[in-house]
């Protein structure tokens, strides 16, 4: 159960994860090869569980495996996992780490955040693979910015996060940042879930909330802006001017080769350039705001990606709130299906920097096509197909000009769902506005 993949630490590496509840003391394996009816590498995988007191909660053996030896350039491997004792699931395939470098053109990520287990979080990632299936481009996998289960401290909602998004994750690797609802997951803050059931880089050796990796023309920096040491949104000592992470941080931006990876992409789950009433940025925005954007702009990011408000908004190249034309651009893709439904509200008059905004479920495509232009899209959940409702050219050191600042209102499909859908956005408006 619970299938998942992520890229390993080189190019030539894939992590599976998975879950049972059967386990015995025996090896259990995860096999694979370049056909289905050829398995013939095996890993032998590592095990662990965790206990919350909290909730007298005892998780599902949580087993990984690292397949080694792979060929990068998103070549087509197939795999299995299980045991003799135990049987062995379903076979899965995965596109191989596509690489970095000049040569790994063009590439496309799958961004989502605040996903959710909901019919429109299933929907969002129905749409992600469809697009997958049907790219041209070398993929990148997905990036999540956060708020993954929603499971609030009730941690069988992990498990059964982890079995609804197998269809997508067991084909596709994923990387995520942490959201206020990993944050207090746990009644002393240690995301305990999140660390145990998720791998990535490590920092220095270690397993971090923070990490950065490569794929293609691009240099992804993964922040976290929770942390065990935050007790309030109001401040931000995950960032502090001292803080490990933010050492961490300008470290890791001043290293970047940009002759090798001239793209550089940010993400983390509170926005700070936000017009939705929705987790104000005066309140919530303001802290991450003072701790990050002057090392943002100095280290001419070109992107910044966030989650957390259930909606959709694009800003011009922006800093401290004004059009600058060597700052980055601001993403901000909470509408990945999440049970609190969509932040409709919106500050008026829209501001200067806000380009486009929506309250409408769905998710980004973003493709680096070479090393001057990016192409970013967004696609609105819609009919149960990908319908896209915002795309726009990232040029290096051009200032897109808009003919005209967009709000849009929500989009529900015409369907059953759609209807289903726009009634239970409608009562969660009703009680968040009592």
């Amino acid at each position: 159960e619970q299938v998942s993949l992520n890229y390993g630490s080189l190019p030539s590496e894939m992590v599976a994860m998975w879950t049972t509840v059967n386990a015995d003391s025996s090896s259990t394996f995860c096999e694979f090869g370049t056909a289905p009816d050829n398995l013939d590498n095996v890993v032998v995988a590592t095990r662990s569980s965790y206990y919350m007191a909290s909730s007298n909660y005892t998780s599902p053996i949580i087993f990984k495996a690292v397949m080694t030896g792979l060929t990068a350039g998103n070549k087509i491997y197939y795999y299995r996992v299980g045991s003799p004792s135990l049987g062995y699931s379903n076979v899965f395939s995965f596109k191989s780490n596509p690489g970095f470098g000049a040569s790994v053109t063009p590439v496309t990520f799958h961004l989502l955040g605040d996903v959710g287990q909901t019919e429109n979080s299933i929907s969002t990632l129905e749409q992600i693979v469809e697009v997958e299936s049907s790219l041209t481009t070398f993929s990148g996998g997905i990036v999540s910015m956060g708020d993954l289960s929603y499971a609030n401290g009730n941690q069988p909602l992990w498990d059964s996060f982890g079995n609804m998004r197998q269809f997508a994750a067991s084909q596709i690797p994923m990387f995520s940042i942490t959201g206020n609802h990993e944050w207090f997951d746990s009644k002393n803050y240690d995301f305990t879930a999140f660390q145990q059931r998720f791998d990535y880089p490590l920092v220095n050796g270690k397993k971090e909330l923070y990490y950065s990796f490569n794929v293609g023309l691009a240099h992804w920096v993964m922040v976290s802006g929770y942390c065990q040491e935050m007790h309030t949104v109001v401040t931000q000592p995950c960032l502090s001017a001292d803080s490990e992470q933010m050492n961490w941080l300008k470290a890791d931006l001043a290293a970047v080769d940009r002759s090798v990876t001239p793209w550089v992409f940010v993400g983390f789950h509170q926005p700070y350039v936000n017009s939705n009433t929705a987790h104000p940025m005066q309140i919530e925005g303001a802290p991450m705001q003072q701790a990050v954007e002057d090392t943002l702009y100095a280290a001419k990011v070109d992107m910044v990606f966030s989650g957390h408000v259930h909606a959709y908004e694009r800003s011009c190249r922006v800093y401290k709130y004004a059009c600058v034309g060597d700052a980055p651009y601001y993403v901000t893709i909470g509408d990945g299906g999440n049970a609190e439904g969509l932040a409709t509200e919106w500050v008026t008059p829209q501001p200067s920097w806000s380009l486009v905004r929506q309250a409408s479920y769905g998710h980004g495509e973003l493709t680096v096509v070479n090393s001057t232009h990016s192409l970013w899209e967004w696609h609105q959940n819609q009919d149960l197909y990908p319908v896209v409702a915002d795309e726009f050219w990232v040029i290096k050191d051009v200032q897109t000009t808009p003919k005209a600042r967009h709000t849009r209102e929500p989009v529900f499909a015409n369907t059953e769902r759609g209807s289903r859908a726009a009634r239970y956005n409608a009562m969660m408006q009703t009680r968040s506005a009592k």
